[in-house]
C-alpha cells in the first residue's frame, strides 16, 4: 500500500507577503523566501522561527542550499544573488548581476558553484568563492524560468518560458557546455524542474497544468502526470526517488508514488498558489509554501 502523508504542522502568515521559495537543508532547517525581500529560516520539526536573513531589496524568487547545510543562495528581483552563511545567519557574498540575468539559482552538488538561468535563455555558472562567472551554456533565446544541477554533477536544465505553442526543457552536459537534449512536452511555460536523486530523471512541471518525466540518458519522454486543474508551478523529488510532491494554481499539493506510478495523495489546505516544495533529507516529511503567506508540513503515516 502506498504511503500517506498528513499535515502535521502550519505557520500561518510567516511572511508579511507572499512565499515564493523553500529549501530544506540537510541540518532539518526550513528556508524560505518571499515577496517582503527577506528570507526565514525555521526549524525542520518544530517550525520555531531561527533567524531572518535581510538585504535584498525586492521580492525573492529562489533559494537553495548546500551539500552540507552550512550555506544558503538566493535570487531576487533586484537582480542580486546572495550567499548566506547558515550557521550564523549572516550574508556571506552577494554577486552583482546584470538585470534579469539570475532568475533562479542552484548549488553545484560539491557547493563549490552556483548555477542561474536569465532571461535571455543562458545558463551561467559563478564559483561561490570568487563570486566570478566560470561558464555560461547558451540556450535557446527563451527565458530561463527555473534550473536545475544533477546530484552527480553531470548535467544541469532548464525549463523556459513558452515560446510560440510549446514550452522547452533543456539538459547540458556540464564538464563540455553541450547542450543534449530538448525535450518539447508542455504546451505552455515550465516553472519548475527537478533531477531525481540518480540523476537518470528529470521532472517538469507547467502552466499547462501536467507534470513530465523525462529519461536524461536517452532523452526520451518517460510519462505525463494530470491531475492539478490548474498551473503546476512547483515540483520537487525525495531524495530516496520513490515520492514526487507537485504544487498548483489550484492551491493544492499533489503527492505521487513514481514506483506505483500513481497519485497517492492531494493535500488541501493552502487557499493560494503553491510556489514551492521542498523535502527533509529523509523523504519521510514534506513542506509547501504559497500565495497565502503561510507554511505547511507533511509527515508520512510511516515517519
Amino acid at each position: 500500500m502506498p504511503t500517506q502523508f498528513l499535515t502535521n504542522l502550519v505557520k500561518e502568515n510567516a511572511h508579511d507577503d507572499e512565499i515564493w521559495c523553500v529549501a530544506w537543508s540537510p541540518k532539518n532547517e526550513v528556508i524560505t523566501g518571499s515577496a517582503d525581500s527577506t528570507l526565514k529560516v525555521w526549524d525542520g520539526e518544530t517550525g520555531e522561527l531561527k533567524g531572518t536573513l535581510s538585504g535584498h531589496h525586492l521580492a525573492v524568487n529562489s533559494v537553495d542550499v548546500n551539500e552540507d547545510g552550512t550555506l544558503a543562495v538566493s535570487t531576487s528581483l533586484d537582480s542580486q544573488v546572495r550567499i548566506w552563511d547558515l550557521s550564523t545567519l549572516q550574508q556571506k557574498k552577494v554577486l552583482e548581476i546584470e538585470p534579469m540575468q539570475a532568475w533562479g539559482a542552484k548549488f553545484s552538488p560539491d557547493s563549490k558553484q552556483i548555477l542561474t538561468g536569465s532571461s535571455s535563455g543562458n545558463l551561467h555558472i559563478y564559483n561561490v568563492e570568487t563570486g566570478l562567472k566560470d561558464k555560461t551554456f547558451e540556450g535557446r533565446g527563451h527565458f530561463a524560468m527555473c534550473v536545475a544541477w544533477s546530484p552527480n554533477g553531470a548535467y544541469v536544465a532548464c525549463g523556459t518560458e513558452a515560446a510560440s505553442d510549446s514550452a522547452t526543457v533543456l539538459l547540458f552536459e556540464v564538464a563540455t557546455g553541450k547542450l543534449l537534449h530538448s525535450y518539447k512536452g508542455h504546451a505552455m511555460t515550465v516553472r519548475s524542474i527537478a533531477f531525481s536523486p540518480d540523476s537518470t530523471k528529470l521532472v517538469s512541471g507547467s502552466d499547462d497544468g501536467r507534470v513530465m518525466i523525462y529519461d536524461t540518458v536517452h532523452g526520451d519522454t518517460i510519462r505525463a502526470l494530470s491531475g492539478h486543474s490548474s498551473w503546476v508551478i512547483s515540483v520537487a523529488l525525495s531524495n530516496d526517488g520513490v515520492h514526487l510532491a507537485s504544487g498548483s494554481s489550484d492551491h493544492k499539493v499533489k503527492l505521487w508514488d513514481l514506483v506505483a506510478d500513481q497519485c497517492i495523495d492531494t493535500l488541501d489546505g493552502h487557499t493560494g498558489q503553491v510556489w514551492g516544495l521542498a523535502w527533509n533529507k529523509q523523504g519521510n516529511k514534506a513542506v509547501s509554501v504559497a500565495e497565502d503567506r503561510s507554511i505547511r508540513y507533511y509527515s508520512s503515516t510511516s515517519a
